[in-house]
């Protein structure tokens, strides 16, 4: 096993372990972008064989909710639910173990909703990964090991873990957009009648605007651009000024501009409306985007991320459109298929085991019904 806690260490190496991912998030160019000038809560190591490769982070309790593996053990669950009185005991013995049970030592690769993981589907390869990051978060301190985002379909993955003890958490999904055919139209054959009809008038909204969308090169991005995506973040919550995402996006421009596709609307020489993917291994990641009060009233939002997306993906013989956790129903309506991502636990605290684990079932079976229940609706 060959180690580091920087991917520039490991690059050539990890290439080749992780070619058959085929993925951005796995590329050292995203991974190198996305360390922080401290790597000491960084592990990253490859087989012996280049069967399989790690990438572990450690993390403190209380980040952004869909990357902290411990996120379930301070949610309740839903008015209705048969097991709120059950949890609310559960969560009032769990509480005072909160810290101890930080931080974790956590396989994930950044950004991207998909386990740290990546390896040949043979169990010696999966479990000498596994084994690694046990060993890491042993070194580190961790009372927690976490395996995030790990799809229904990597089941040697899901079912090592099991074995070992680990329990799962299901609590969002990832949204693909399939791109069919050669024209837009094409791609609307998947879609109720009702909604092709609405999908059709949005698209002509946008066109009857006075906004015009051209392709420009990352390097345009400017703090114009920056305020429309802060615009964007204020509505969640999150406050980051213009000047912190143009450097972002500079140091991106840097790793991976050449996968970078820029769409810009615009109205005479006012930027309304941005939206910036990454194109890689046959997929379009939309990553960013940003609108103003105009560009809201002319459905610009899912002009930009979607329907002209479709467009680029089809020209450049794109298979699917990344979309990513949330607004699961938007994305239903415009046919996307939505997968579900389970995060696997294991603590080693001793008091707190079989409390973890049964608020996991609970907040397994929760976060699996209210994506079942939000699926059958998109399908009526």
């Amino acid at each position: 096993m060959r180690t580091s806690s920087s991917i520039a260490d490991l690059s050539p190496l990890w290439s080749a372990a992780t070619q058959r991912a085929a993925s951005l998030f796995c590329t050292p160019q995203w991974l190198e972008c996305n360390e922080p000038t401290d790597t000491s809560g960084l592990h990253y190591a490859v087989t012996s064989d280049n069967d399989g490769a790690l990438a572990v982070r450690r993390l403190e309790r209380g980040g952004f909710p869909a990357n902290d593996p411990l996120a379930f053990l301070g949610t309740e669950p839903p008015a209705d639910s048969v097991d709120r009185q059950r949890v609310s005991t559960l969560l009032g013995a769990v509480r005072p173990l909160l810290a101890d049970l930080a931080p974790t030592a956590a396989a994930i690769l950044p950004g991207a909703y998909a386990p740290g993981i990546v390896a040949s589907d043979t169990a010696p390869v999966v479990s000498s990964l596994i084994d690694e990051l046990e060993r890491t978060a042993e070194c580190w301190g961790c009372p927690t090991s976490a395996v995030m985002h790990v799809p229904a379909s990597a089941c040697r993955l899901r079912e090592t873990l099991e074995g070992r003890g680990y329990v799962g958490v299901t609590s969002l999904a990832q949204s693909v957009l399939p791109v069919q055919g050669d024209s837009f139209d094409d791609c609307l054959t998947r879609l109720p009648r009702k909604r092709r009809t609405n999908v059709r008038r949005e698209r002509r909204t946008f066109a009857e605007s006075d906004m015009a969308v051209r392709r420009a090169d990352i390097g345009e991005f400017s703090t114009e651009h920056a305020a429309l995506h802060a615009r964007q973040l204020r509505r969640y919550g999150h406050d980051m000024n213009a000047d912190q995402l143009v450097e972002l996006i500079r140091r991106s421009a840097r790793f991976f501009g050449d996968w970078a596709v820029f769409l810009v609307a615009e109205r005479g020489q006012r930027v309304e409306a941005f939206s910036l993917s990454y194109a890689f291994g046959g997929q379009l990641h939309p990553k960013m985007s940003g609108f103003s009060e105009y560009a809201d009233k002319y459905f610009a939002y899912f002009n930009l991320n979607y329907y002209e997306l479709i467009e680029v993906a089809q020209a450049a013989g794109f298979r699917e459109l990344v979309l990513g956790p949330g607004t699961y129903e938007a994305k239903l309506y415009r046919g996307c298929v939505v997968e579900p991502r389970t995060t696997y636990v294991r603590v080693t605290h001793p008091g707190a085991g079989q409390i973890v684990s049964e608020l996991a079932g609970i907040a397994d079976r929760t976060g699996r019904a209210a994506l079942d229940r939000i699926i059958s609706t998109a399908a009526c």
